[in-house]
């Protein structure tokens, strides 16, 4: 059931003016029943907020959730708690699990089940492909009708820009988006880590940025053809964003999205082999690092995503050349992108844009703006809290993080979800 809460001292952030002055926001009834200073106090909880940012709730464009198939690594209770920590209240779950969601009926599935626990907005990511496989498309139409908000082989390449071709095309009928993971597999062949210096240091196989770049402006100049909706799940060189933001600025309909970790850690973090930093998409260079907070600074970039990747302990247990690829980072998404904000490399409205905003016109969602009337999925942050992710606070099944024990800075305080408060720090 809802509650009736009132946040006494906020401050709300709205993506076209900033963060405004001191104010109270009462929820009621689902949704934001009235914004101002001072309001009268009835019946309804009140939580002293004390000058804390009030923003709508985050949306992650790119998470696994790893059911149905492997749910002892995340289910989505799990995940939707780990959301609700990490102050999202929308999640795009990948499609490949095991069976993966190529059909409509996973999709009402993983749906039905969301919508029991009700803690989160789960939206499925429908497969491009039957089975995943880039041969032949899937039942797009089918899995639109039953919810999938966009379509995609998650960590698969698309090889095929005939079939790319085609997908674009039948997705433009229902306006849905196209998301793909940027990697030409032949350039990228068994390299685990960025092709360079550190790669040669290390004495591990690279993957070269040219593996990504190149399938970046393959995939505008297809998109441009088919006259649709292309998303770039996630992009980490600086020549991908000078092709996104060319693309943009020629009227091309692409949009791009990047993780925390690239935003704050480069191939040299790679030193100590740590396995928790064995991502699908690289670690790169300090000048690609600086190319993607520009990117999102200009709007080349539209959104930060978490690419929450649960794997369990025996994944990573393992030499780093066969360990499993991917870490969690929905809990600590905000903490890492704060950490930019405080070295003065990103603008605070800039960083809270591309968490709530951006993402929401990626699927078009709309803005999501708090005003009265608005549904209450809202996010009480506060940038200076200190808090450690570890067995206490940690809401995912796995801990495959290089960041698990480490004391961090930035937290969500509070999360509503529909009117109802899903999370307290």
């Amino acid at each position: 059931m809802s509650q009736q809460l009132l946040l006494r001292q906020v401050r709300v952030f709205d993506s076209e003016t900033g963060i405004g002055p001191l104010t109270d926001v009462l929820i009621a009834n689902g949704r934001i029943a009235a914004i101002g200073a001072h309001l009268p106090v009835r019946d309804e909880e009140v939580f002293a907020c004390n000058g804390l940012i009030l923003a709508p709730g985050f949306v992650d464009l790119r998470a696994c959730a790893r059911e149905p198939g492997d749910e002892h690594e995340e289910d989505l209770i799990s995940l939707s708690d780990a959301a609700n920590a990490g102050g999202f209240t929308a999640v795009v779950v990948n499609p490949d699990t095991t069976p993966g969601n190529d059909d409509h009926a996973v999709t009402e599935l993983i749906l039905r089940r969301a919508r029991e626990y009700g803690h989160c907005d789960v939206l499925p990511q429908g497969a491009l492909s039957h089975r995943l496989k880039g041969e032949t498309l899937a039942p797009m139409g089918e899995m639109s009708e039953a919810g999938a908000v966009c379509f995609g082989d998650g960590d698969r390449p698309m090889t095929s820009a005939r079939l790319l071709r085609r997908a674009l095309e039948y997705a433009r009928g229902f306006d849905r988006p196209i998301f793909t993971h940027a990697i030409d597999p032949d350039l990228a062949g068994t390299g685990t880590i960025h092709e360079g210096p550190w790669s040669t240091r290390l004495g591990m196989r690279g993957i070269p940025a040219a593996a990504e770049h190149v399938t970046v402006a393959r995939d505008i100049a297809v998109t441009q053809l088919a006259h649709s909706r292309l998303h770039f799940a996630r992009v980490t060189t600086a020549k991908s964003v000078d092709l996104i933001r060319a693309a943009k600025a020629e009227g091309i309909r692409v949009t791009a999205s990047v993780t925390p970790w690239h935003l704050t850690l480069t191939d040299a973090a790679m030193v100590d082999y740590d396995v928790n930093l064995k991502l699908v998409a690289p670690l790169r260079t300090e000048a690609d690092r600086l190319a993607l907070l520009a990117g999102l600074a200009d709007g080349t970039i539209d959104a930060i995503c978490s690419d929450h990747m649960p794997v369990n302990i025996a994944g990573k247990a393992l030499e780093f050349d066969y360990a499993a690829s991917g870490a969690i980072a929905i809990q600590t998404t905000l903490a890492q992108v704060l950490a930019c904000v405080r070295a003065g490399e990103l603008a605070l409205p800039v960083a809270l844009n591309a968490l709530t905003r951006g993402p929401r016109r990626v699927l078009n969602m709309g803005d999501g703006r708090i005003e009265s009337g608005a549904a209450a999925d809202l996010t009480l942050l506060d940038p200076q809290a200190k808090w450690t992710l570890d067995a206490t606070t940690n809401k995912s099944k796995s801990r495959n993080t290089v960041l698990w024990g480490r004391e961090l800075t930035g937290r969500t305080i509070l999360t509503v979800f529909r009117g109802k408060v899903v999370f307290r720090a």
